[in-house]
């Protein structure tokens, strides 16, 4: 057993009752934050075998207090700017990269191109790994595993959020058995 750190965005503050009622059924291992914005979080220290095993424990115990949880807070998101950062490379370099001018081509393409140009991290990660591996060497494989999962982890539990209620989250689940 290992013990994994996550966080939880929820819908709305929780009350005192509501977080008596999580501690009370198993959620002592959650640490509540809401913060100026009105944001509110669940910070958690959760023992598992591994870190997908935690995340699915705790959102259990987090829906059986009658919370929801809507995220699972990540810096997957990231722009060319905070690609460059992480790969120790300079903004043009990774435009260049980006938009095929330079490289090897393949680069991943953007989750997002309206207004900002978003990419995942978790997918783009693995591409600078095998073309710029010496760009990669003082990265710590664990952190980028936790980071994937956590991605993952993320836009299911939006999707859960966006189709609750609605048969078809049933139906797109089969979309997980396709790969």
């Amino acid at each position: 057993m290992h013990t994994h750190e996550f966080t939880f965005v929820l819908a709305s503050k929780p009350t005192g009752e509501e977080l008596d009622v999580l501690f009370e059924i198993g959620g002592g291992d959650a640490t509540p934050e809401t913060t100026g914005g009105g944001t509110s979080w669940l910070h958690f220290d959760r023992e598992a075998d591994s870190l997908a095993a935690a995340l699915v424990s705790a959102l259990g115990t987090v829906e059986r207090a009658g919370l929801q949880v809507v995220a699972v807070r990540s810096d997957d998101l990231v722009t060319l700017r905070e690609l460059a950062q992480r790969t120790s490379r300079s903004y043009e370099s990774v435009r260049l990269l980006a938009a095929g001018k330079r490289g090897p081509g393949g680069f991943q393409a953007p989750l997002s191109t309206d207004g900002w140009t978003l990419y995942s991290w978790a997918q783009v990660r693995p591409w600078f790994a095998r073309h710029y591996p010496t760009r990669m060497q003082d990265r710590d494989e664990l952190t980028f595993e936790h980071d994937r999962v956590i991605a993952a982890a993320d836009h299911l539990v939006r999707a859960r959020a966006i189709l609750r209620g609605d048969d078809t989250v049933t139906q797109l689940a089969k979309l997980l058995a396709v790969a």
